[in-house]
């Protein structure tokens, strides 16, 4: 069983996995259009909506900042494999477009990074299974509900996934500080897999040296590093514009 709170995140359970929805509980003292909408759209789909008090509700919730909404769901985050993944892509018939986290382990950082890359069109997201952040439900609000409609996959061996893609000539470029290539003069418009490294230590070495490719966000004020949710999302859509042309 696993905790889906917050307005959107609700709503995208909805969207996305109805079937697997034990039931919603919505605050007593909420009632407004956005509420009622949503379980308008739960008991739709047979999905059970009970009222719940403030203090219930942070408690199964695990914190006060639920939006006066949550979800029970059966099982775990279903996470895919890396051939489930390159199988979507395939399907598509559109030029590979992946995401690579290599330890990421903020919460925020990486529900804002599942929400971007949702939104710029990532075919998939390829994550570590050790010393990096899961699917947890602070990371579902974080992503406002996109990690219900993103494939991301657990791999034990990042460079060994990054192998994988490389045998369907997928191009890996890794987003470095320092690195003299800038997003901005690379050619993004290929069969494409973006690494981002962890907030402190950036990638890995091994991870690194099994890149095609490195490139940087040049800077132009005082500030010289942008977090990974920011690089990350300079780079997805750097990617994105050069294919729309």
């Amino acid at each position: 069983m696993r905790i889906v709170y917050g307005v959107n995140p609700v709503m995208e359970a909805l969207r996305g996995s109805a079937d697997r929805i034990e039931r919603i509980l919505v605050y007593e003292g909420r009632a407004d259009r956005t509420v009622e909408d949503i379980i308008k759209s739960a008991r739709a789909k047979n999905v059970s909506v009970d009222k719940a008090s403030q203090q219930d509700l942070e408690r199964i919730a695990g914190t006060s900042r639920h939006q006066g909404i949550a979800a029970i769901i059966h099982g775990e985050f279903r996470y895919r494999d890396i051939e489930e993944l390159i199988g979507a892509w395939k399907k598509t018939g559109e030029m590979a477009f992946f995401l690579i986290l290599d330890s990421i382990q903020d919460p925020q950082n990486f529900g804002s990074i599942i929400r971007t890359a949702n939104a710029a069109g990532v075919h998939g997201i390829i994550i570590p299974k050790d010393r990096a952040c899961e699917v947890t439900p602070t990371v579902v609000k974080a992503s406002a509900g996109a990690s219900e409609h993103t494939l991301i996959a657990r791999e034990t061996n990042i460079t060994r996934a990054i192998e994988r893609l490389k045998e369907e000539n997928i191009w890996v470029g890794g987003i470095e500080a320092g690195c003299k290539q800038t997003v901005y003069r690379m050619d993004l418009n290929r069969d494409l897999a973006i690494v981002v490294g962890s907030e402190g230590k950036g990638i890995r070495r091994l991870v690194m040296e099994n890149c095609d490719f490195c490139i940087s966000i040049p800077m132009a004020g005082q500030i010289n590093s942008l977090n990974a949710a920011q690089a990350a999302a300079i780079t997805m859509f750097e990617a994105r514009r050069q294919r729309l042309g």
